[in-house]
């Protein structure tokens, strides 16, 4: 049973619970955070009809036009609306333009006129702009399977790790709405607030439960560590340790916290305290090309100006980490139900199909290892920093069903195969997995 649903399941994106990654909006991603882009403020799923409302966020057209989670919306001024067309059909209409949405709600057919605004700059940041909850944001961690919501995890020491959930439990119903799809679920939740009693329906085996639990917003972050040397006071939005690097991640910037003698980036020449701030002569969040030779040229600002190191390709990752974070596969803390979790003993980053590494291999997807720990499986079957990991057990790893949850329905003990590009050469190599410690 559980390698079908392995085959099946089509994971939510929860490797962190920022708001980036839960929400998504009726103008589609953006590839610049420009003014000019035209806004509704709607977080949205989509369905065959067009858009399932998922949630409104405060202070923006749609709430202003009222409206609600759980309208579909079906056409913008007369144009029919998919998830893929919500450039061309949202895209054409300039902030401040009244457009005329046509929506089902609650089966009834009707038209709402809505004036658009330009997508504000600072959408995450101003507390102006609430964006409503979703399941993720609650803690609780889902998987569709075709027309089913199966729990798999739950934010450890959460009080919805603890409310009597279990994995593989099937999701019914949420405060009494029907849920199918990761859509209407958010939807179900999108109006509470913190404090509320917010109860499910569970199908467990061949029997009906319910789970009841306060509402907790995990989106929220404790205040940032920072260190009482006497440097300039830096916002980092996320950090790497290890035992012979440390790492700052900042907005345009990746500072250097401290460095073993040992490490590569120090034999190359970079230092403690030092500011990298491009690769290969790009914005490190617009370089392309770290895969594409074997050394990387980095662009480093120290008090006495900016110099320019020639790097190993091998420490790629570790700069890709601020952009993509390698995915902790060893210990999952963030799985806070399961339990018979096991490991890999990986770190790893998912490449794009389009990632340079690719190129002239005849393989699009994988999963690129930025590190082996210790003592675990991988590290005793010869996976190495570095190898792309393409499939487990003879299933791609794939942006959607990633190296995680590829290993994530196997059981303790399991021998499994991985295939694996190695120095453009594919080979496999067989491992057995164990409980995560």
């Amino acid at each position: 049973m559980l390698r079908v649903i392995s085959k099946l399941i089509r994971l939510l994106a929860v490797l962190s619970l920022v708001l980036v990654a839960a929400v998504a909006f009726a103008q589609d991603d953006l590839e610049t955070q420009s003014t000019e882009v035209p806004f509704l403020g709607i977080r949205y799923w989509g369905v065959d009809e067009g858009l399932l409302v998922t949630g409104v966020i405060a202070n923006t057209p749609a709430e202003a036009a009222a409206l609600q989670s759980g309208d579909v919306v079906t056409a913008v001024e007369g144009e029919s609306i998919q998830v893929e067309t919500v450039r061309d059909v949202v895209w054409k209409h300039a902030p401040g333009t009244t457009v005329t949405l046509s929506l089902d709600r609650d089966g009834a057919a009707m038209e709402q006129g809505l004036t658009l605004m330009a997508r504000p700059d600072d959408l995450f940041e101003n507390p102006l702009y609430a964006i409503p909850l979703d399941l993720p944001s609650l803690g609780l961690y889902v998987g569709q399977c075709d027309d089913k919501l199966v729990v798999f995890g739950a934010l450890a020491g959460s009080d919805i790790a603890s409310a009597g959930f279990q994995v593989y439990d099937q999701i019914l119903t949420i405060d009494g709405d029907a849920v199918s799809n990761f859509g209407e679920a958010d939807a179900a939740v999108s109006d509470l607030s913190e404090g509320d009693v917010l109860s499910f329906v569970v199908l467990r085996g061949d029997q009906e439960l319910t789970v009841k639990t306060v509402v907790v917003d995990h989106r929220r972050r404790p205040p940032r560590h920072r260190r009482p040397y006497p440097r300039p006071r830096l916002e980092y939005t996320n950090t790497y340790v290890s035992d012979s690097i440390g790492l700052g991640y900042g907005d345009g910037f990746i500072e250097v916290q401290a460095i073993d003698p040992a490490h590569e980036l120090y034999v190359a020449g970079i230092r403690r305290f030092d500011f990298i701030t491009a690769a290969n002569g790009a914005p490190l969040a617009e370089a392309k090309d770290y895969f594409a030779g074997d050394e990387i040229a980095l662009t480093v600002a120290r008090d006495n100006g900016a110099l320019e190191f020639t790097v190993p390709a091998t420490v790629a990752p570790l700069l890709l980490y601020g952009l993509d974070a390698p995915v902790e596969q060893d210990r999952s803390q963030w799985l806070g139900l399961h339990e018979k979790q096991v490991t890999l003993g990986v770190r790893y980053i998912q490449l794009e199909p389009d990632n340079a590494y690719f190129e002239g291999s005849g393989v699009s997807h994988g999963a690129y290892i930025a590190e082996v720990i210790e003592g675990l499986p991988a590290a005793k079957a010869g996976v190495q920093v570095g190898d792309v990991i393409t499939a487990v057990a003879g299933d791609d790893v794939t942006m959607e069903l990633d190296l995680r949850n590829r290993i994530y329905f196997h059981q303790p003990g399991d021998r499994v195969t991985l295939d694996i590009l190695r120095a453009g050469e594919m080979m496999q190599i067989e491992v057995t997995l164990r409980v995560a410690s």
